[in-house]
């Protein structure tokens, strides 16, 4: 199948609307892709052009809340040297291959929510102020978090609100036996 073939039936998919969180996760995941790619182009050439002004020495700045932590700790190692920022964004390159590889193309395989959990990989740390390793635990033991959840609803809805528990029952002293 064509990409163009692929990209007209993963859109007709998302019209049909049959799972509205794929769609709001499309959206998302296309706003913060297209801001996070922009700064990347706006600052690489920002740096480049500074690269070859006489007298200037360049320095590059990421400032963009979604790109990952890692990308910004390797610029900050020494963002004047070409060698560096061109190795942060080789990171970032193959960052970006690894979450298709890892996490999208899986999905998809398995006809999963594909863009719900790339988004959730990709962009969560930014939106939900948590670090990416708890995305990454929860993304590979979702089916146990999900059977755990479930447990804790089925058990909820069958608990008897009547129920005394030994804690909330009126302790006996043993003088008051004797």
């Amino acid at each position: 199948m064509s990409f163009k073939e692929e990209f007209e039936k993963e859109k007709a998919d998302l019209v049909k609307n049959k799972r509205p969180y794929e769609t709001a996760a499309v959206v998302i995941f296309g706003v913060f892709m297209f801001q996070q790619i922009g700064f990347l182009i706006y600052r690489t050439v920002e740096y480049f052009i500074d690269l070859f002004k006489p007298g200037v020495t360049p320095y590059y700045s990421m400032t963009s809340m979604t790109t990952p932590n890692f990308f910004t700790r390797i610029i900050n190692i020494n963002s004047s040297s070409v060698v560096i920022v061109l190795l942060a964004i080789a990171s970032l390159v193959l960052w970006y291959f690894l979450i298709y590889a890892l996490v999208f193309r899986y999905l998809k395989n398995r006809n999963q929510a594909k863009w719900t959990w790339t988004t959730l990989i990709m962009f969560g740390p930014t939106l939900f102020f948590m670090p990416p390793y708890i995305f990454f635990i929860v993304y590979v033991f979702r089916a146990y978090f999900f059977r755990f959840i479930k447990t804790v609803v089925e058990e909820y809805k069958a608990f008897d609100v009547k129920t005394k528990f030994k804690e909330e029952l009126p302790e006996v002293s043993e003088e008051v036996n004797h």
